[in-house]
């Protein structure tokens, strides 16, 4: 597909380097590129410099031709105007980055009033991510495919859990657990793990099954936590002003600590629930008086990664049972997990993730295409979301009979209401939903599963 991206800043340079790893021809749109020198140099990468609200600077880039234009720049209003400009010279798509509150309401009359494709949200998908964590305490990473019917969460194996030395085959059959370890990190390497498979103390696990089956799981393994009742947030951003919005609907007590002044104002007003304190969270006393020891999660999201992640340490040393660390610079996240910080959230990864499922399905809407996708393990990893149409050479043939390529698993499989957890006698029909799993980052259509 041709694409064009305007605005290189974090989000911007992550997408445009997933979007060029899909084999998509990309073009940039910025007014300075000195800070990105090793992008542009990409030859993959088409580049022009200058204001995206020129209609002469977005005929150069190809727009009048282009398949989709997504505007990513600082300003929400700019983004609005750039897709509006970029849709009456012939952009057959538009996405806009729209991240203000005050717009938030009006997202979807923007939409349809601007022909907007999509309105992405990187702060509020971000809070929905911690939110759908902290549902499940035990989970060092929480998300849901097939419309939440399907869940997947991580977990770290610790000494002495039942679950250290056990095998895959005999989790399934042995214990009856109708749940899919579907994959596997072990010293820093992951894998799909197959049915001998022995899990140990320290390997993280990524798990996936229907609600009851997870929380069956969770049973199994004396993995059910006391729920989380008291949070205490780093930073009033608008993440968390988006994440309180959501935990006190789910029932939980809220605290944010901001040394902004006026932004503790404009907090009372916009959360009238939550208690707002203006102080500085980088005061251990504050903490203390704050009651950090007795709270079920801490969550750092101030806009300094450092900050965050000083912060998070701290609240590990007074065994907070929960931890969430927003990181922006993904090459932090392995210091971050060297300080014992389990949960990282990079906000334009997530994302990044939403868009790229946007252009994998409307490459041919015909045909059996991506619905979700999650990236982890430094993107070398992909669950996705594929609805089976009649290009996909499988149908009607059971999984074990169909010539799977190594480190590809299918998970699972909707077929009306029903979610099934896949096995090799099930056969994938048309109209199904399958889940796959991809630990070689090579799937991009149904049929790059098999050989």
């Amino acid at each position: 597909m041709k694409i064009i991206v305007v605005g290189i800043g974090k989000l911007g340079e992550y997408l445009t380097r997933s979007l060029v790893k899909d084999n998509n021809e990309v073009t940039l749109i910025d007014k300075d590129f000195s800070l990105n020198k090793e992008l542009i140099n990409n030859e993959d990468v088409n580049y022009v410099c200058g204001s995206a609200l020129d209609s002469n600077v977005l005929l150069e880039a190809g727009v009048d031709t282009c398949d989709l234009i997504i505007c990513v720049m600082n300003s929400d209003e700019q983004n609005i105007l750039c897709s509006l400009l970029a849709k009456k010279l012939g952009a057959k798509n538009t996405i806009a980055r729209i991240r203000s509150l005050e717009f938030s309401s009006s997202i979807n009359l923007l939409k349809d009033e601007l022909g907007l494709s999509m309105a992405i949200n990187p702060e509020q998908l971000t809070a929905l991510n911690i939110a759908k964590t902290l549902s499940i305490p035990s989970a060092l990473n929480a998300t849901s495919f097939l419309k939440g019917k399907l869940q997947m969460i991580s977990l770290k194996i610790k000494k002495g859990s039942i679950l250290d030395g056990i095998s895959i085959n005999t989790l399934s059959k042995r214990h009856n657990l109708n749940v899919i370890i579907c994959a596997l990190e072990k010293n820093n390497i992951m894998i799909v793990p197959k049915g001998n498979t022995r899990l140990k103390a320290g390997d993280k696990i990524s798990v996936a099954g229907t609600i009851k089956d997870i929380n069956e799981f969770l049973t199994f393994a004396d993995l059910i936590l006391n729920k989380t009742k008291k949070v205490m947030i780093a930073g009033g951003s608008s993440t968390a002003v988006y994440l309180a919005k959501y935990l006190m609907d789910m029932k939980m007590n809220v605290k944010i600590i901001e040394i902004d002044s006026e932004r503790c104002k404009v907090l009372s007003e916009l959360l009238p629930g939550v208690l707002i304190i203006n102080a500085d969270v980088s005061n251990q006393d504050v903490l203390y008086e704050e009651g950090i020891e007795e709270v079920d999660a801490f969550i750092s999201l101030t806009s300094i990664d450092e900050e965050n992640i000083v912060y998070s340490m701290f609240a590990s040393i007074k065994n907070i049972p929960k931890i969430i660390t927003k990181v922006n610079h993904i090459d932090l996240s392995g210091i971050v997990e060297k300080a014992n910080i389990d949960t990282v959230i990079t906000p334009h990864r997530i994302a990044t993730n939403q868009i790229v499922k946007y252009v994998r399905a409307i490459e041919d809407s015909q045909k059996s295409s991506c619905e979700a996708i999650y990236k982890f393990n430094d993107d070398i990893f992909e669950m996705q979301e594929f609805n089976v149409k009649n290009d996909f050479i499988g149908i009607n043939k059971k999984i074990k009979d169909m010539n799977i390529k190594e480190n590809i698993l299918i998970v699972a499989i909707q077929r009306g209401r029903n979610v099934i957890m896949a096995n090799g006698n099930e056969k994938i029909m048309l109209n199904d939903t399958i889940v796959v799993i991809d630990g070689n980052d090579s799937i991009r259509k149904i049929n790059d599963i098999l050989e």
